[in-house]
């Protein structure tokens, strides 16, 4: 049987919008989407990127309604998991991040 690479969810920093996940990798976050919809990565977010806290990674579109992904710490991105204005399913993941330690 294949072992998850997801230890446990990390509630201070998930919402109704997004989930925080540890993983088995060292400082690495798996960020999943509660939201059924298109997605649109930033300008300039690149895999191998590193961002500041604050910063603005992507947005989901749903129903005409747009729902911003910020940076809740420094981070580099490792894996994109969704193409730009590609569909993002219900409890898919996004973004598979680095935290930098500053």
């Amino acid at each position: 049987m294949n072992k998850s690479n997801i230890l446990g969810k990390i509630e201070e920093l998930s919402n109704q919008q997004c989930c925080l996940y540890d993983t088995w990798s060292a400082n690495s976050l798996l960020i999943f989407t509660h939201l059924v919809g298109k997605v649109y990565y930033a300008e300039g977010i690149v895999e191998g990127g590193t961002y500041e806290k604050g910063a603005l990674l992507l947005k989901v579109e749903i129903l005409g309604l747009a729902y911003d992904y910020v940076t809740f710490e420094s981070v580099k991105i490792l894996k994109k998991y969704c193409e730009d204005g590609g569909i993002v399913d219900y409890n898919a993941p996004i973004l598979l991040v680095e935290r930098i330690k500053r």
